[in-house]
């Protein structure tokens, strides 16, 4: 049986971004249910690329929280309805080599709410050490082929070493399988 927040808070949230002309995509676990892999969604996570005043503007209509980067983090939070939504702004993570921008990229709809990338949660997974979530991702993409933008856009990154392979492995499997 499946456990879920309330998918109306998902939507009101969504749906207010969209009416502000913001770009939302559903992450974390959401993703992952969606794609029929989980179950269970502790809260929604959304991520956007627009600025954190624009975003906050748009739901200023809800009592939010803000969080600020920290830890590994380097982006902003809106955390909506007593945490069920949180609203990542502008994603990013730190690693070794520096600041990795995670991209907000819609690639289906579920449940009346766009769906972000599985590259970019496969990544962002890996880079937050929640490597069993990390490899049903990037199965998933080996399986089924990657977007070489999203490859491309997060292989312009300073990944870690090994994130950096495995992405370079799935580019090269989907050039040569289209050639």
């Amino acid at each position: 049986m499946n456990s879920f927040p309330n998918l109306d808070s998902l939507r009101n949230v969504t749906g207010t971004l969209e009416r502000a002309g913001i770009t939302s995509a559903l992450g974390g676990s959401g993703l992952l249910a969606s794609l029929g892999f989980a179950g269970k969604v502790r809260d929604w996570d959304l991520t956007t690329d627009e600025p954190l005043d624009r975003v906050r503007a748009a739901l200023s209509g809800f009592e939010h929280q803000h969080v600020g980067n920290n830890g590994d983090h380097a982006d902003d939070k809106l955390v909506l309805f007593g945490g069920e939504v949180e609203v990542i702004v502008r994603f990013a993570l730190r690693s070794n080599a520096g600041v990795v921008r995670l991209a907000t990229i819609v690639t289906e709809r579920w449940n009346g709410v766009s769906v972000g990338s599985p590259e970019v949660w496969a990544v962002a997974y890996r880079m937050m050490g929640r490597i069993e979530k990390a490899l049903l991702l990037f199965g998933l993409l080996e399986r089924r082929g990657a977007n070489p933008q999203a490859i491309a856009w997060l292989l312009a990154q300073p990944l870690p070493d090994e994130i950096r392979e495995r992405l370079t492995l799935l580019e090269r499997s989907d050039t040569s399988s289209t050639t």
